[in-house]
């Protein structure tokens, strides 16, 4: 191991583990990483590093991420399964419609509360579409981190009751890989990314059963950036302590955004950035500027079309073309 690589190393240890626990004292840091550069991390470090130890989650320990949960675009045009009325007594359906309206518009909590009355049957299109809006809810700025806990574990109980009624759902595989990564979340970093592949696994279902759906293209893009784009340090840590992490490649990336605008082109200012995000990556700065230049001038309805746009514009002043 170099110099510059075994420092670079030691440093993403000792800040993980000031960061896992600020109360570790310095000596204890230099013992564990000592232990950690001969490629014997004692029980202790891996403890604090998957953290088990802590008493409190601290989800920006994660090394690498899976944006895929953010407001990507739902309803018309992006491929949302519809209710079975053969399968459906009139007032399920009706609750339904009433729940898609208003999801499409937003209005999550009362998305559920259109549903409530049928969450303990065993109509799928009723369960699925419970644990998209518990979700979404669980994203809300304005929900404790215990009510954040609670929505996401039972979206996630009634996500896996979906499945085992119904695997050839693909809106369901599709909300299981984003509910599986938020549960995962909770039983720290280990847990997170040993579920990383199951996660891929239902978004690769959910393409194969409905292939037109812009959105999961979107996601699995993402999917494999973010695991393309892991560093050397984190690759190493990940290596050491949690065996080897999922691979993925940028080309494989681009082939998901690429599907995803081929699909539903401009429906989603982030998969604009991203195509000329992996396009740099792959050295090719002409065809990045193009798509740059679309997500900066994408007409903005909301803060995550402003941070595209400012994003792209700095992109772009780098490329210089």
């Amino acid at each position: 191991m170099s110099a510059i690589k075994r420092f670079t190393t030691l440093t993403a240890v000792a800040n993980l583990l000031m960061q896992v626990k600020p109360s570790t004292k310095v000596s204890t840091v230099l013992i564990e990483l000592s232990k950690f550069l001969i490629g014997k991390p004692s029980k202790k470090c891996v403890l604090l590093l998957s953290g088990k130890v802590v008493k409190s989650r601290v989800p920006l320990l994660l090394l690498w991420t899976v944006p895929f949960m953010s407001s990507a675009p739902e309803g018309e045009g992006s491929g949302e399964a519809k209710p079975k009325p053969d399968q459906q007594t009139k007032e399920t359906k009706n609750a339904i419609q009433e729940s898609d309206e208003l999801f499409e518009s937003n209005k999550y909590q009362e998305a559920i509360s259109a549903l409530l009355p049928f969450k303990d049957g065993s109509d799928v299109e009723v369960l699925w579409r419970l644990s998209r809006a518990q979700y979404k809810v669980s994203q809300s700025s304005s929900v404790s981190d215990k009510e954040k806990k609670e929505l996401i574990h039972e979206a996630y109980e009634r996500i896996k009751k979906a499945l085992e009624l119904d695997d050839s759902h693909w809106a369901i595989h599709k909300w299981m890989s984003v509910l599986l990564d938020a549960e995962s979340e909770y039983e720290g970093i280990k847990a997170r990314v040993t579920q990383l592949e199951n996660v891929k696994r239902h978004m690769l279902r959910a393409v194969e059963l409905n292939p037109t759906d812009a959105t999961t293209h979107y996601m699995l893009g993402s999917w494999c950036y973010q695991i393309a784009d892991m560093s050397w340090f984190q690759r190493k840590i990940a290596a050491t302590i949690f065996a080897a992490p999922p691979t993925s490649t940028f080309e494989e990336a681009l082939h998901f955004f690429s599907k995803a605008e081929e699909i539903q082109p401009k429906f989603y200012s982030p998969n604009l950035l991203m195509l000329g995000k992996t396009l740099i990556k792959l050295q090719k700065p002409e065809e990045a500027a193009r798509y740059l230049n679309l997500a900066k001038d994408y007409p903005s309805s909301t803060e995550e079309d402003d941070s595209v746009q400012k994003e792209a514009t700095e992109l772009l002043k780098k490329l210089k073309i």
